[in-house]
């Protein structure tokens, strides 16, 4: 199921699914409905669709469902429907493009009669020629475009001027891992062609017009029975290019239109009409992930594909995890997770605060990977130990060690100077190093047991019911370093490198935060407004806040001038971090350049009464790493789901 209600999906919001009488597109009406929102579910056919609004009116959900008929390859259907919406709501919220076919007739008897069991993938799948088993033509590739690519467009373009007059538009693109531009797992590349490639992969200048051109040019290619000569997909050929021509302009419709958040997801290779049931993922499964996107928060992101609820690239075939099977409409073997593309040879990475926790453990994902690492510690006996503890794991070639203390200027400067003698660029930086600002009586901790028993449960509510300030002292002093650490420590190691990261033709700069960084932990509305207004923010203005904020400790007067009172330099701490970074995204677009909580892990600074291993929480920085280019910039992430900067 999808979470409950959001801050997005709020009291009369309204929402537009196409191809919704059954399916993915029925569960994520339900979905939808289920979260407050106002749902006109679409379908083709009058009688079904009818049929699907009264299952879920039986599913008590009779007040926000309502049906009406919509055929997306018709300019008029298209426009009964706007013209509806506008009477009966006047805007509209969400809209999510799920209508599409697969652009063939796939011949199902005989792919059971070759005796592989499709919802158990195997290595049979080689042996088997997807194209004696499917059935294309000229007028269903036709047909294909039109309803997945020119249906979708046109629906957008009807329903702008609806969207528009929302205070939280979002558009929902449901897409395919077949539209990727690249490598396609055992069925080929998707695009063997190079220049088309090159085209729909060229975010910055591609129109919608190009678009159109390279679909009337597939259309003459199939026509003219040369598909395969000039470079364009052979299996599901109209299926995989409208899928691409659909995640290309998704990017476009971002560009246009910054204050909208339009992305485009693969919801997973979902049991479906499409694959006659032969998928992994039930349809509440799989409707989810639209349905999260279309509830995502108004400082989300943007422009991006998803694959499930993880971010993936627009180009390169991912390996992933059985968990995050692909929306492909055959099926496809299961494949152990390996490193992603982006982790090739010759990258480099430092890591702040490294010699143990997640820093340690990030080094030595990052190393897994084929990254060479600086590992970095204060303490040059224990940086020196971890270095050895990683050489002794088998990563000698891959691991480095140099001293650092973020506090110290002229120590950033001498790691600097270090990387840009021994690499020349730095691809890589991950600022790790924290402190949490405060004395903790761990002892005193241990001897509650109701406090002990909240700690280690998977709950954050319970764990916000303890009494913390039993537990920690906090002096003008810590909070001072706890600021000079995490924030001014990472702020200054990211100004020192900036000339080396810009040497790099993938830069990726991770900023570990925390939850605690969230805007609705800092009561001030004042304080929250200035640090969640992503246009106008400046780090002159942070500079204000954390003096202001260190002037009202001294007073004394945290609480009346409304500061946090628990952790309150971390939090504040991880705030100004959390805002710092969306104003460097801003400044440097080629760069990726994100913050990520990495959950509840076990180390230090909790005294290892965490939730998560080392490992796991490791993975979460490590992934945004390994971002691939065209990943989203500038974003809040909760382990690897998408998260607000406020709620």
């Amino acid at each position: 199921m999808a979470e409950t209600v959001t801050s997005t999906a709020a009291t009369n919001r309204y929402a537009v699914v196409t191809g919704a009488n059954k399916g993915l597109g029925f569960e994520i009406c339900r979905q939808l409905a289920s979260n407050g929102i106002t749902v006109v579910l679409t379908a083709r056919d009058e009688k079904r669709g009818t049929e699907a609004l009264e299952k879920l009116k039986g599913s008590g959900l009779t007040d926000l469902v309502v049906f009406h008929q919509l055929d997306v390859a018709n300019p008029s259907s298209i426009a009964s429907l706007a013209d509806f919406v506008k009477t009966q709501f006047g805007k509209l919220d969400i809209l999510v493009n799920n209508a599409g076919i697969s652009g063939a007739v796939m011949d199902w008897d005989a792919f059971t009669a070759s005796g592989v069991v499709a919802a158990t993938p195997s290595n049979n799948w080689k042996q088997i020629n997807w194209n004696e088993l499917t059935t294309q033509t000229y007028e269903w590739a036709t047909e294909c475009l039109e309803t997945n690519y020119y249906g979708a467009k046109r629906m957008i373009e009807a329903f702008l001027p609806l969207l528009q007059l929302s205070d939280s538009p979002r558009i929902v693109n449901v897409s395919s891992i077949m539209g990727k531009l690249k490598v396609g797992f055992q069925l080929g590349q998707f695009i063997p062609n190079e220049r088309v490639k090159g085209v729909l992969n060229d975010a910055e200048t591609l129109t919608e017009d190009t678009i159109d051109e390279l679909l009337n040019e597939f259309l003459q290619d199939f026509m003219e029975n040369s598909l395969e000569s000039k470079g364009w997909p052979a299996f599901l050929s109209a299926y995989a290019v409208s899928k691409a021509a659909m995640n290309a302009y998704t990017r476009i419709l971002a560009k246009k239109y910054p204050t909208f958040r339009i992305n485009c997801v693969c919801p997973g290779y979902v049991k479906t009409d499409i694959n006659d049931n032969c998928g992994i993922f039930s349809i509440e499964e799989g409707a989810e992930h639209p349905v999260r996107l279309a509830l995502l928060p108004d400082d989300g992101p943007t422009g991006i594909f998803f694959v499930r609820k993880e971010v993936a690239s627009f180009v390169e075939w991912q390996i992933l995890r059985p968990e995050q099977e692909a929306n492909i409409p055959v099926p496809r073997p299961t494949l152990s997770a390996m490193a992603v593309t982006s982790a090739a040879t010759n990258r480099y990475a430092v890591v702040t605060g490294a010699n143990k926790g997640i820093g340690f453990e990030i080094c030595r994902q990052l190393a897994s990977n084929g990254i060479t690492v600086v590992l970095t510690a204060r303490d040059e006996k224990r940086g020196t130990e971890a270095l050895e503890k990683l050489k002794g794991s088998g990563l000698t070639d891959f691991v480095v060690f140099h001293q650092l203390d973020v506090a110290n200027p002229s120590s950033i400067a001498s790691l600097a100077d270090f990387v840009k003698s021994q690499f020349g660029k730095l691809d890589i930086l991950v600022n790790n190093a924290g402190i949490n600002g405060a004395v903790m009586n761990w002892d005193a901790f241990k001897a509650s047991e109701a406090a002990t028993a909240a700690a280690a449960a998977d709950d954050a509510g319970a764990r916000g019911k303890i009494n913390w300030n039993e537990f920690m002292t906090q002096t003008y002093e810590s909070a001072k370093e706890c600021l000079e650490t995490n924030y001014y420590g990472a702020k200054r190691m990211i100004e020192a490198f900036l000339p080396l990261v810009q040497l790099s033709d993938s830069p990726k700069i991770v900023n570990v935060s925390s939850s605690m960084g969230k805007l609705k932990l800092i009561p001030s509305e004042r304080v929250k407004g200035v640090l969640n207004d992503a246009e106008t923010l400046t780090e002159d203005t942070i500079d204000e806040l954390l003096n202001e904020f260190l002037e009202d400790f001294v007073e004394n007067s945290l609480q009346t001038k409304g500061w946090p009172t628990f952790l309150s330099a971390y939090t504040v701490s991880k705030a100004v971090m959390n805002a710092y970074t969306r104003i460097l995204a801003k400044k440097y677009p080629t760069f990726r350049i994100n913050c990520v909580c990495p959950g509840f892990v076990k180390t230090d600074i909790n005294n290892n009464n965490g939730i998560f291993s080392v490992e796991e929480g490791a993975e979460h920085p490590v992934r945004l790493a390994l971002l691939p280019d065209d990943g989203p910039t500038g974003v809040f992430f909760f382990q690897k789901e998408v998260s607000s900067f406020v709620e």
